[in-house]
């Protein structure tokens, strides 16, 4: 007999998309299965969707909360599972029916204790890794297709994913600390290049915003990252790069944001933001390792020089024209 699989759904004013979601999951070629749709404080008709749905179809559960946020939603769900395996799904994207019982095959055969599918088609062949010193050209794939960074599209053992936790005040990244949380408590990760998650953003989604507080957020992200590449022993060669890579991404990214014509910070405060960037311990030391070739060369040169009055002056004079 097949063992219980549990999916968590948060779902936050999703009314448009859920149908075709839950739907997905209903028509899944995988049984056990048991639906957890938690209802992050929705204003519109997702709610009574979810209970339309719990109503009609016995492998539903629904959970109404006020509005904590996905993080809360999804540690609710993982709370509330009963399965011996978990996946999570976003509620405005959808699945093909088989990707349960693919990912069940996948981390039965290999025995491990994540299973991860591809987010887009490429040529590297299944595998199944200790999280080891020996395998960080397979973590550095799994960390450049950002395959360890979201929580969609894997299978994750549920005894394990209990004992982690979504970080309820981080803004967002809190998918990836979530899964470093996971990561920490396990040995073997197993990859299957076959596609079965289908994202479907809206212009309204965290990711297309503008985020304010990107570079506090994400240096917190960052450290965790190196944090748990120096516990498996591959900070090092391409992974340092990598890492370093998306720092100082961060940094200009960051940066760049002052320039915004909605950017209503004052010259002193504009300073004193691009001033604290500069000097900050892990750009400095991005600037000797991540490719700097990208980005204008007077960008990397002000920054080098730690000129924040300079950008700063810069920023004020790009608002204006």
């Amino acid at each position: 007999m097949n063992e219980l699989v549990s999916v968590v759904v948060p779902v936050f004013n999703t009314e448009d998309h859920l149908e075709r979601c839950v739907s997905s999951l209903l028509h899944q070629t995988y049984v056990p299965l048991e639906i957890i749709l938690v209802d992050d404080g929705s204003t519109d008709r997702s709610g009574e969707l979810c209970d339309e749905f719990a109503a009609g179809n016995a492998c539903v559960r629904v959970f109404h909360t006020l509005n904590y946020g996905v993080s809360h939603a999804r540690n609710i769900g993982t709370k509330e599972s009963k399965g011996v395996f978990l996946t999570f799904v976003d509620s405005d994207d959808y699945v093909d029916k088989n990707m349960v019982e693919e990912l069940v095959k996948d981390i039965k055969k290999n025995s491990s204790d994540l299973s991860v599918s591809a987010l887009e088609n490429n040529e590297e062949p299944d595998f199944c890794i200790d999280l080891n010193s020996e395998n960080e050209d397979k973590v550095f794939f799994l960390s450049e297709k950002y395959l360890i960074f979201g929580p969609t599209q894997k299978l994750y053992r549920t005894k394990y994913a209990k004992e982690a936790v979504f970080p309820e005040n981080v803004k967002y990244g809190e998918d990836l600390l979530f899964n470093i949380d996971y990561l920490r408590r396990i040995k073997t990760v197993s990859y299957i290049k076959k596609c079965f998650y289908h994202y479907c953003r809206s212009e309204n989604s965290l990711s297309a915003r503008v985020r304010w507080d990107m570079f506090d957020n994400d240096i917190v992200l960052h450290e965790s990252l190196m944090r748990w590449y120096e516990e498996i022993g591959v900070m090092r060669n391409r992974i340092k790069a990598f890492l370093y890579d998306r720092i100082l991404d961060t940094a200009v990214n960051s940066i760049c944001m002052t320039f915004r014509k909605d950017c209503s910070m004052s010259r002193e405060e504009t300073e004193e933001f691009i001033k604290r960037i500069i000097i900050n311990d892990l750009v400095v030391s991005s600037l000797q390792i991540a490719d700097t070739s990208k980005y204008a060369k007077w960008q990397i040169d002000l920054i080098k020089r730690r000129k924040a009055k300079i950008l700063s002056c810069i920023a004020l004079f790009k608002r204006v024209i």
